[in-house]
C-alpha cells in the first residue's frame, strides 16, 4: 500500500505502454469508486454514460490504455460497425463531454472520504486516476499549459513583486499636482483620482491572493467553425493554439474570454483558464473567480440560481426575475428563415453580468453569462468596455463598487453577428 500513503499516482496519458501495472489494492479502490459513481444520480439513469466510463477505466487498469480510441469505443461500447465514420457520428465525443460534466458534478457534491478519484481530462478519452490518503486529499487535477495567452498556465503565474508593481506609483500623484499648481484647478485633480467604471466593476480582482480562475464552458462539437465571427476582428488563425485546436470551445465564448482577460492582463493579474467540467469546489475556494457562459456552464448555473436574476428554460430560454417570475421579456429568440434551406436563426439574445461575494467559494465571483453564445459575447464586451460601463455607472449610486451587483443585458443578432449590449435591468444588494 506504499502508493496510497500521501502519494498521488496518475495514469500516464501520453505513453500508456510505459505505465507500471496498478497494484491489486489500487484496482479494488478504483472499481469501488467506479461503482459508486455509476450508481449516483448523475449516471444511474443512463446506459451510455456508465458503459463508456466503465470501459475506459477497465482498459486503463488492465494496462491497455493504448487501445482507448474513439473508433474502438464506438465499436466495442456503442455497437458501431468497424468502418463507421467518426466525423459524421459524434456519439463518442458527445458522450465523453457529458461524462466529464457529470463527473465534475459528482465530485463537487460527493462527501465520501474516498482514496481515489476518477477524472476525464479535456481532449482525452483516457481517465486520470488519483490515489491519495485522506490527509493529503487536496491536490487538484493537472491542466496543460495554454500557450498564446499570458497567465493561462495551470499553475499560478508569477505576480510581479510589490516593489516593482508600485515603483513608479508616485508619478500618479506628482503629475496631477503639477497640473494643479500650473492652474489646472482642483476639479481636474478630483476627476483624475476618481475610479473609472471599469475599475469599479473589477476592483476586487486586481489584488488577488491567488491566481484568478476563469471557468469556461465546453460546447457540443463542432463549435469552432468558420462562421461570421471568425471573419471579424478576432480571426481563427489569431487564436491561441490550445483554443484553435480544440473544437469543443465556441467562438463566441472565445471572444468573451479575450474580453474578460484584458482587464486582468492590464493590471498584471495572474490567471488560469479551466473547463467547467474539470472544476471542483476546491478549485473555486478562496480566490476570485470569473465564469464565462450561461446554461452551458455548470458553475454559472449553480451560482446564479439563488440570485434574483438567473436563467430559466421553461417555455423559452430566458432571464427570470425572481420578483416577477411570470415575465419572460428577456429571452433567447429564434426566427425561421424561409426559402430554400429554411432554418432557425438567432435574432435576439440576453445575458447576465453578476459580480458578488459567494459564501460557498469564499471569494468574489464574476459571471459573464448569455442565454446563448451571442449573449455571452455581448456580456464579455460589456465588462471590458469603459464606455459601455459608463452608462451603468450613471444608473447606479456612487457606492455601487462596494455592493453585490447584477445587470441584465439584451442584444440583437444580425446575420449571426452580435450587436452592442443594452442595459435592461440592474440590482444591488
Amino acid at each position: 500500500m506504499e502508493g496510497l500513503l500521501g502519494l498521488v499516482r496518475t495514469s500516464v496519458l501520453d505513453d500508456h505502454s510505459s505505465r507500471a501495472p496498478f497494484l491489486e489494492e489500487e484496482c479494488e479502490l478504483v472499481r469501488a469508486e467506479l461503482r459508486a459513481i455509476v450508481s449516483s444520480p448523475y449516471f444511474r439513469n443512463s446506459k451510455r454514460y456508465p458503459a463508456f466510463l466503465s470501459y475506459i477505466v477497465e482498459k486503463t487498469l488492465q494496462g491497455q490504455g493504448s487501445e482507448i480510441k474513439e473508433r474502438t469505443i464506438g465499436i466495442e461500447v456503442f455497437g458501431r460497425p468497424v468502418d463507421y465514420d467518426t466525423n459524421s457520428d459524434p456519439a463518442v465525443r458527445n458522450t465523453a463531454s457529458e461524462v466529464r460534466k457529470r463527473l465534475s458534478l459528482y465530485h463537487a457534491e460527493s462527501v465520501n472520504n474516498t482514496q481515489v478519484r476518477i477524472y476525464l481530462p479535456l481532449g482525452s478519452y483516457h481517465p486520470e486516476l488519483r490515489f491519495e490518503s485522506e490527509a493529503s486529499f487536496s491536490a487538484k487535477p493537472s491542466f496543460p499549459e495554454h500557450p498564446g495567452i499570458p497567465g493561462t498556465t495551470a499553475e499560478t503565474a508569477t505576480v510581479p513583486k510589490l516593489a516593482k508593481k508600485y515603483r513608479f506609483r508616485w508619478v500618479l500623484w506628482v503629475v496631477p499636482l503639477l497640473g494643479l499648481l500650473a492652474g489646472g484647478g482642483l476639479w481636474g485633480l478630483i476627476v483624475h483620482l476618481q475610479k473609472s467604471p471599469l475599475e469599479k466593476l473589477w476592483g476586487g480582482f486586481f489584488t488577488p491572493s491567488q491566481a484568478v480562475l476563469i471557468g469556461i464552458p465546453q460546447a457540443p462539437a463542432p463549435a469552432m467553425s468558420d462562421g461570421p465571427f471568425m471573419k471579424g476582428p478576432l480571426r481563427k488563425e489569431d487564436l491561441p493554439n490550445w483554443i484553435k485546436d480544440n473544437p469543443d470551445i465556441a467562438a463566441e465564448d472565445v471572444s468573451a474570454i479575450m474580453h474578460a482577460s484584458k482587464p486582468l492582463m492590464e493590471h498584471n493579474v495572474a490567471y488560469r483558464i479551466q473547463i467547467d467540467s474539470s472544476i471542483t469546489l476546491t478549485d473555486l475556494r478562496d480566490r476570485p473567480v470569473v465564469l464565462i457562459g450561461g446554461p452551458s456552464n455548470l458553475w454559472s448555473t449553480k451560482l446564479l440560481a439563488p440570485l434574483r436574476y438567473h436563467f430559466n428554460s421553461e417555455g423559452s430560454l430566458h432571464v427570470e426575475d425572481s420578483q416577477n417570475p411570470q415575465s419572460q421579456q428577456w429571452s433567447y429568440t429564434l426566427s425561421n428563415v424561409a426559402g430554400p434551406g429554411s432554418h432557425l436563426t438567432v435574432i435576439e439574445d440576453c445575458a447576465i453580468v453578476a459580480r458578488f461575494y459567494d459564501p460557498t467559494t469564499g471569494g468574489v465571483v464574476m459571471v459573464i453569462a448569455g442565454a446563448g453564445r451571442n449573449g455571452t459575447e455581448a456580456a464579455g464586451e460589456f465588462v471590458a468596455s469603459n464606455e459601455l460601463l459608463k452608462e451603468l455607472d450613471k444608473r447606479l449610486p456612487s457606492d455601487w463598487k462596494n455592493k453585490n451587483l447584477e445587470v441584465v443585458l439584451q442584444t440583437k443578432v444580425i446575420d449571426g453577428r452580435t450587436g452592442s449590449p443594452s442595459i435592461e435591468a440592474t440590482y444591488l444588494w
